[in-house]
């Protein structure tokens, strides 16, 4: 898991004001693509690659990114909030190795 998204969320956060719906689609599409990538993937290792629960929390926000994206402010940053708690967790559990850059 990439703690590049747990970044962008936080910055996001702070320049929320400035946030357009389109900027916040692409931020939740980016958060559900990263929790997809973590269901689907076969680390056979991680409780979370057959979670139901983690596959529903994706479906139903890939279905709700255009309301979610028209929040308020405040419901917006709650939101991005507890995606971030959630990544974060969701690394602990995982640990995945880190990404050598080339």
């Amino acid at each position: 898991m990439s703690h590049d998204i747990i970044t962008e969320i936080r910055d996001a956060r702070k320049e929320l004001l400035s946030l357009s719906i389109k900027d916040r689609e692409r931020l939740v599409r980016r958060i559900v693509d990263e929790l997809h990538a973590v269901r689907s993937s076969n680390f056979s290792n991680s409780p979370l690659s057959n979670s139901t629960g983690l596959g529903d929390l994706v479906a139903r926000t890939y279905d709700t990114i255009p309301e979610i994206a028209r929040m308020d402010d405040k419901n917006f940053g709650m939101v991005l909030d507890q995606f971030a708690e959630l990544l974060e967790t969701i690394t602990s559990i995982v640990r995945l190795p880190t990404a050598v850059l080339h």
